[in-house]
This record gives C-alpha cells, sequence and structure tokens, in this order.
C-alpha cells in the first residue's frame, strides 16, 4: 500500500526543482553558461539554491578572478611606486599573493553587496529588464577597474612621452581586457541573482550577435578613454634616459666632510673661550653658515637630505624606523608614528604580519655627493652615513662604502650582506679588526677620563667608542688617494639623547652631573678630530653639525678650513644646500633638480673667481644597485644595537 503524501511536500519539492531547471535553462537560452568564464561565475546557478546563495557563491568566484588578474599587476605598481618594498624576485612573488589575497577579498566583498543591493533595492525595471540593471552593475565594476590599471601604469611610468607606443597599446589592451571581464563577470552574477529572484521570469534578452557588437564597442571606448586618462594624468615629461655629461673643471681641491650629529652652539659658544675645545673652536671662528634645522627630527631623514641635496618626498627615506612585511626582504617607510597609523603599526606588529626594521639604501631614490663625484670620475668614499646599506661594488667607478651595518659586519665576521664594498676594504678593515678597538680604546682612555657619574660615564664612553672606531677606521683607508671621504659621527648626538632626552626628571645635582658629562664629551671630540680637522695642502676640510634628536636646539652650522676657504663668513643656509656647496667645490656641474644651491660665501673670492657655479640639466635616476649579498642578514642585530643606543624603542 502506498503511504499518502504529506501535504504540500510533493508539490513543494517538484515545485523547487522545476524552478531551478527553469533558473539553468533561462540562462542558458539567453547566452550564458555557454563560455567558460559564465560557467565558471555561475556554476552555482546549477543548484537547487536560493538568490542569496548565488550571490554569495557567485561573488566568490569573481573573488577568485580578480585576485588572479589585478594581484600581478597591482604587485607591479606597489614595487615600483615603493621600491625598498620588493628587492628581489621572492619579494615579488609575496607581494603578488599578499595583493591578490587583497584583491580578492575586495572583489568578493564589492559583487556580493552589489548583488544584495540589486536583489533587495526596488530598482526600477530590476524585473522586467534585468539584462539591464545587471549591466549598469558590471559597468561600474568595470569602469572603476579600467581607471585603477591606467592610473597604475601612470604612476609605473613617469614619463608617459617616453614610452613605445606599441608596448602602451598593448597594456591598454590587457587593462581593457581585465576591466572587460570583471565587469562581465559581476554583470552575469548580478543577472542571475535578478532571474532567480523573479523564479525565471524574465524578459526575453538580446541576441548573442548583439551582445559581441556591444562588447566590441564598449572595449573600443574603453581603450581610447583608457589612452585619454594616460595622457591627462601623466606629469610633464622628463627625460632622465641620457644625463648630461658631468665635465669635471678640477680646482685640485680634495675635501673631507665631517658630519657631527646632536650638536649645539650654544655649548661651543660657552667652551670656545675656556680654551677646552682649541681646534673646534678655532673652525668656528673663522666663519660660521648657520643652518636651518628641520622640524621633524629623524637622523636617516635629516642626514639624507643632507647627503642628496634633496627633501624627503623626493630623496625618499622619511625616517629611520621602517617596517619589514612578514615574508618580504625589503621595507617600508613608516612616516607617522602617532594616531590610528601608530596603532596600525602596533597592530600589525603584534600579528606578526610586520617587524620593525630600519632605513636603507633601497628606499633612496636621489644620488648623493659620493654617487655624483664617483659618476663623474672622481674617487670618493662614505663611512657610517644613514641609509648607506646595502653598500654596492657596481659601476665603472663605484665609490668605497663603508656602510651603518660595517660595524656590526667587522664584529661578527663572516660573508658580507651589503655592509662593506668593495669587498677589499672589508678584507683590510676585518683583518685590522683587533688594532682598530685597541686604538679606539686608547683614544677614549686618554681623552675620555671618567667621571664622579657612573651612569654619565658608561653613557658617554658607549657614545666615544661608535665615534672612535670610525676615525680608525677611517684612517685604514687610503685617504690621500680619495677625492672625497665623508664620515659621519652620531656619538655626540648618542650620548646627548641618552643624558637629556629621555624625559627623566632629575635632581639639580644629577642634571649638572649630565651638564657636565656632556662638556666632556665636546673636549673629547676635539681631542678626536685634532688631525682631521686640519687641512693638507690641497685640501678642503668641511664640518655639518646638526642639532640632533633634542628639539630645543634650532639650528646647525657649517664651517671650513683650507686654502680656499673664506674667513669671517657669516651667512644663513639650508641642509639642502650642502650638496650642491661640496658638489661645487669638487667642480662638478650643479643639477637643476636639486632643492638646494652652493653657498658661495663658504669660499675665497679667488676661488668663487676662477671657478663659477656651473649648472646641468640633471645628474640621471639613481640606478637600483644591489650590493654584495650573501651572508647571514644582520637586520635584527641591528635594530638592538639602534635599539640600545636609544634610537628605536
Amino acid at each position: 500500500m502506498t503511504e499518502p503524501e504529506s501535504p504540500g511536500t510533493g508539490t513543494d519539492t517538484v515545485t523547487h526543482e522545476q524552478r531551478v531547471d527553469e533558473l539553468r535553462q533561462r540562462l542558458r537560452s539567453l547566452g550564458y553558461l555557454d563560455a567558460g568564464v559564465d560557467r565558471f561565475v555561475l556554476g552555482p546557478a546549477r543548484d537547487a539554491r536560493g538568490p542569496m546563495t548565488i550571490a554569495a557563491l557567485a561573488s566568490l568566484r569573481i573573488g577568485v578572478l580578480a585576485a588572479a588578474l589585478l594581484g600581478p599587476a597591482a604587485a607591479v605598481g606597489i614595487g615600483t611606486r615603493l621600491p625598498g618594498l620588493v628587492t628581489g624576485t621572492r619579494d615579488a612573488a609575496v607581494i603578488t599573493l599578499y595583493l591578490a589575497l587583497l584583491f580578492g577579498i575586495a572583489a568578493t566583498v564589492f559583487s556580493f553587496v552589489a548583488s544584495l543591493l540589486v536583489a533587495r533595492l526596488p530598482i526600477p525595471g530590476a524585473t522586467h529588464r534585468p539584462r539591464l540593471v545587471s549591466r549598469g552593475a558590471g559597468t561600474v565594476v568595470g569602469a572603476a577597474c579600467l581607471v585603477y590599471l591606467t592610473l597604475w601604469w601612470r604612476i609605473a611610468n613617469a614619463d608617459v612621452a617616453a614610452l613605445s607606443p606599441p608596448w602602451t597599446a598593448f597594456v591598454l589592451t590587457i587593462a581593457v581586457a581585465i576591466s572587460l571581464l570583471l565587469g562581465h563577470a559581476t554583470s552575469i552574477a548580478s543577472f542571475a541573482v535578478l532571474v532567480a529572484r523573479n523564479g525565471g521570469q524574465t524578459a526575453a534578452g538580446a541576441s548573442r550577435r548583439s551582445a559581441w557588437r556591444l562588447t566590441a564597442v564598449a572595449a573600443v571606448l574603453a581603450f581610447f578613454g583608457a589612452g585619454a586618462l594616460l595622457v591627462i594624468a601623466a606629469p610633464t615629461p622628463v627625460d632622465e634616459a641620457s644625463p648630461a655629461s658631468l665635465a669635471v673643471v678640477s680646482s685640485g681641491v680634495r675635501i673631507r666632510l665631517l658630519a657631527i650629529d646632536g650638536f649645539d652652539p650654544a655649548v661651543m659658544d660657552a667652551l670656545g673661550p675656556t680654551g677646552r675645545v682649541p681646534h673646534l673652536a678655532r673652525l668656528v671662528s673663522a666663519g660660521v653658515v648657520r643652518l636651518s634645522a628641520d622640524a621633524v627630527r629623524d637622523p636617516a631623514r635629516d642626514w639624507t637630505t643632507i647627503a642628496t641635496g634633496q627633501p624627503p618626498e623626493v630623496h625618499g627615506v622619511h625616517g629611520l624606523e621602517t617596517r619589514r612585511v612578514a615574508g618580504l626582504q625589503g621595507t617600508v617607510a613608516s612616516v607617522e608614528h602617532r594616531g590610528l597609523a601608530s596603532a596600525l603599526r602596533g597592530a600589525t606588529d603584534l600579528l606578526r604580519l610586520t617587524r620593525p626594521s630600519t632605513a636603507s639604501g633601497a628606499e633612496l631614490r636621489s644620488k648623493t655627493i659620493w654617487e655624483v663625484a664617483a659618476d663623474a670620475g672622481l674617487r670618493a668614499a662614505v663611512l657610517n652615513w644613514w641609509a648607506t646599506w646595502p653598500a654596492t661594488p657596481s659601476g665603472n667607478n663605484p665609490p668605497v662604502v663603508v656602510s651603518d651595518r660595517a660595524l656590526l659586519r667587522l664584529e661578527r665576521g663572516g660573508a658580507l650582506d651589503g655592509e662593506i664594498a668593495p669587498a677589499a676594504v672589508y678584507e683590510r678593515l676585518r683583518g685590522d679588526w683587533t688594532a682598530i678597538k685597541a686604538e679606539a680604546a686608547t683614544l677614549i682612555a686618554t681623552l675620555l677620563p671618567d667621571g664622579d657619574d657612573r651612569a654619565t660615564s658608561t653613557a658617554l664612553r658607549r657614545a666615544a667608542e661608535v665615534d672612535a672606531l670610525q676615525l680608525a677606521m677611517a684612517s685604514r683607508l687610503d685617504t690621500a688617494s680619495l677625492d672625497f671621504i665623508a664620515l659621519y659621527l652620531p656619538g655626540l648626538d648618542i650620548a646627548q639623547y641618552t643624558l637629556l632626552g629621555s624625559g627623566q626628571t632629575l635632581s639639580p645635582s644629577a642634571l649638572a652631573a649630565r651638564l657636565e658629562g656632556l662638556r666632556s664629551y665636546y673636549v673629547f671630540l676635539d681631542g678626536l678630530l685634532r688631525d682631521v680637522v686640519t687641512p693638507a695642502p690641497g685640501e678642503l676640510v668641511i664640518v655639518v653639525a646638526q642639532p640632533g634628536r633634542i628639539t630645543t636646539i634650532d639650528h646647525g652650522l657649517m664651517v671650513a678650513s683650507g686654502e680656499t676657504a673664506a674667513m669671517g663668513v657669516r651667512a644663513e643656509g639650508r641642509p639642502a644646500d650642502i650638496a650642491p656647496t661640496v658638489l661645487h667645490a669638487l667642480g662638478i656641474p650643479i643639477s637643476r633638480e636639486l632643492a638646494g644651491r652652493p653657498i658661495a660665501a663658504l669660499f675665497s673670492s679667488d676661488f668663487t673667481a676662477r671657478f663659477p657655479i656651473r649648472d646641468v640639466d640633471r645628474y640621471g635616476r639613481r640606478r637600483a644597485l644591489v650590493g654584495l649579498r650573501g651572508g647571514q642578514p644582520l637586520d635584527r642585530e641591528m635594530i638592538e644595537r639602534l635599539r640600545s643606543l636609544g634610537y628605536v624603542r
């Protein structure tokens, strides 16, 4: 005996299956479910699912398409915009995966919301003309994608006029194809949701032939629209492919540039008459150029401006502390340390998505003094300057670079990871490392006697060790054969910030002890630089002193000593003026792109008459240089060292 059916059960099942079959047949009759992309996106419409389920599953598939198409394109764009972030093939692959995931999720959410709005909102014509409504949704998505890809190409290639027209046309064709594909996927997903909502009852659609015609017209309009946007958004063309020849008019002057961080002119003025700092006092008494101080006190940012003659927005180094994204060797600058940006940075660190790192040459977009000098055929060297790692031996006449990570490598030994270039210099310094440390220890013991306050003495000796080691290493270079050498000494800033920048509430006696300890460091520095600030025949010594991280010191100074230096100088200047001033003294023409100009008052009247300032249009784009990499990276050790010296927290 057959059991009676439950009321409504069989009827509901048949009706539901009929509706699903009608939906599937309806989509097929309208030209969908035939093409591969359609079958992929509308796969959920084959099962017994409602409009919301179809919308969710179709949106997931659109997200997969967006991830596959936009992830690689975005990776190339961000690699061009943030050159310090992508340092090789591995970084490019990892950032592609990150961005594919990001765009996939964004496309999934956006498509689902669009389908939801189409299904739920009382849109006029949604019931009787679903194809028109769904095409509107697809047009919005496709247009947004095309604008993004076009602007990405503009950012990646600032000089649009210099690009090959066939290559540009090919790239725009790819951008149009990607945009149309994602717009079409969104359109058919919205259409399927509308058909499912209406129970498969829709008005007849356009023929396959008219749909192809519409697609062809849309492709042509999109191509010319993207081309117009590319031209409109492009900046003024700049020819960087062939920089001007740097014809050196040699004055026969060799330059030694000493950079002292953390210098307080007021302390120098007080110590000068006492006779405790005779060598520095002699320099200052001969004439001073007063340098304005940046409102943002960051050593990597400030000293890179000095080295390049460009502001941070141009040279690319915005701060000492950067962030390294998990899985990448490259870094991205942390330009904001307060508010929401600081909270976001802390959250990503906590989740191990990012970790602290330091500014490096990978972020640097402008040529430095020593790089321009080397390009002009001069022999140049630099020691301990910020953002000089990784050092590079490439080029026809590479400068000698003992980077800001050189001390760590010399202490630990092993293969180079870009700390020093060329490799022969590393071998020389490594072989003499024991003698270098002994020499530095002797200098400290002689020039910096212990004070009564133990904590103050410890802080001073730690800072003095950094400066003494740099001077000892510089003495191992063949400075007589160099046209230019730059040396950065951070010890005074380290001592000053340790003693006075901690924000501690000190008793009058403790504060007095620290102030006297700081004055004793000026005495130590004067003795340490006794021979270095005394110019040899044919040499010009330039000392640049900046206030460092103590914000109450409002200016720095620049002084010069040598046969070509003017006496009794009283002038004003900016940090961006230092690089062109040094380059002019070397006989190199000044790029019109630099933010600063040479300070002519620093030179004698005879020198300025014989060697007028010459200009060139540009020095050319800085090459993406690769250092001697292969050794064990010292990223963590560098962070710990800077933390112990008070640079990072």
